[in-house]
């Protein structure tokens, strides 16, 4: 079957007041809402979205994001996201991201890592015998950012720091804690200060296993250098949900 769409899929989406912070700029788990919008359009236009992976009892889940920004969007201004499959493997898609201004001014990148999952199961199915998938990969466009990293696990030196209990506006779908609002808690662990002093220019999220509606989870924060690299970990008893590598500038 022929591909019926450009293998780079470009979305806009407007920037409103109540999208936006104290400062009048998208908020980091907005952006990545956002990002989430295009790939799941970008995905069931090319055949290989939702509607069709649920026939095939499968589920695309996020692993891995990186985001770096240059610049966030304003309030009234539109936001641009071009993406695309970068490379496929055996249990692995990899998607990029390219954030522009209505001008084509270059805002930022991401890069993020994606598995497929038996719905019943919740164990990876491979990736590879996604024909439609197959036909859109570009290896060929630029993401010019770092790619994702290892996060290290917290130890002993680490500072645990106040953390919620999973509730209704928090779950999916599944009942499980919504991928965005992993971000939205990891940004919420630092002051009011440091965003009118500071903006986050790199974030970088490594999803270990799932948190569900009720979990009781915690946070494990360190300093990495100089108070602007911060490693957090996110914990529902003495399982890692989550682990995030947060750069300020």
């Amino acid at each position: 079957m022929g591909t019926t769409h450009p293998r780079v899929g470009i979305f806009e989406f407007e920037i409103d007041a109540y999208l936006t912070d104290f400062r009048g700029k998208a908020t980091l788990p907005m952006i990545g809402g956002f990002m989430l919008q295009a790939a799941t359009k970008h995905a069931e236009q090319r055949g290989f979205g939702y509607n069709e992976m649920t026939d095939q009892r499968r589920a695309w889940v996020l692993s891995r994001m990186v985001i770096e920004l240059f610049e966030y969007p304003k309030n009234d201004t539109l936001f641009v996201i071009k993406t695309w499959v970068a490379d496929v493997n055996k249990l692995f898609t990899e998607r990029y991201f390219a954030f522009e201004d209505k001008e084509g001014n270059k805002l930022g990148y991401a890069k993020s890592i994606w598995a497929s999952i038996d719905l019943e199961t919740r164990r990876p199915t491979v990736v590879s015998d996604l024909k439609e998938l197959m036909n859109y990969v570009d290896k060929t466009v630029d993401c010019p950012i770092d790619g994702l990293k290892k996060i290290p696990l917290q130890k002993d030196d680490a500072t645990v720091i106040d953390g919620f209990t999973v509730k209704y506006s928090d779950v999916d779908i599944n009942k499980h804690l919504n991928s965005m609002k992993y971000i939205e808690h990891f940004v919420d662990v630092f002051d009011i200060d440091m965003f009118r002093e500071k903006e986050i220019k790199r974030f970088q999220i490594n999803y270990v296993s799932e948190a569900h509606y009720g979990d009781v989870i915690h946070f494990l924060k360190k300093e990495e250098e100089s108070k602007l690299v911060y490693v957090l970990e996110m914990k529902s008893g003495d399982n890692t949900i989550c682990t995030s590598r947060i750069t300020w500038n």
